[in-house]
């Protein structure tokens, strides 16, 4: 006859808070990784995963978003859109509907948002392309590869930042953001 052996007890794990992210393109997805990066801790029960669109419209990127993960099961929901084009409500509330929160770079997109954090004064008038122009340059490498944010927003800078949007998406990756 067979010893019974009791059970093994694997050591309990702590919750984990699921969190998906999905930016407008790979240039977002880059940022917020590099971010993540910088910030977390390895005390953090946040998982986030961090995804991109191809980039369009902010109607398709919230469709594409909410048939791609509607049956994922996720604890907190956004989508991080660049601001130059403006979302009408029934987007809003599709999104909402969906379970995602919306966060809007501020000013224009991506790069005007991390000149803001660099100092740099962004005008009205300037365009996406522009504020790409201007930022770009600057990077360590190409934008859609997440070291390239390294040398310019380290983790002291990151933590400094008071542009509402990396703000937002800092609260979001820290699990303060609902």
């Amino acid at each position: 006859m067979a010893r019974k052996h009791p059970a093994r007890q694997r050591p309990r794990q702590a919750s984990q808070t699921t969190l998906l992210i999905v930016g407008e393109g790979a240039d977002d997805q880059a940022f917020i990784k590099h971010m993540h990066q910088q910030l977390r801790s390895l005390q953090s029960r946040i998982k986030p995963r961090i995804e991109k669109q191809s980039g369009g419209s902010p109607g398709n990127i919230i469709d594409n978003a909410a048939r791609k993960y509607a049956h994922q099961d996720f604890d907190r929901r956004f989508i991080v859109l660049d601001s130059d084009i403006a979302l009408s409500q029934q987007q809003h509330d599709k999104a909402r509907k969906q379970g995602f929160r919306l966060i809007l770079w501020s000013p224009t997109c991506l790069e005007g948002a991390l000149l803001e954090v660099l100092g740099e004064r962004v005008n009205a008038h300037e365009a996406a392309q522009q504020l790409k122009d201007r930022l770009h340059p600057r990077l360590a490498g190409h934008h859609t590869e997440k070291a390239a944010y390294a040398g310019l927003f380290p983790r002291p800078v990151l933590e400094a930042a008071t542009n509402t949007s990396v703000v937002d998406v800092r609260n979001a990756l820290a699990g303060q953001l609902s």
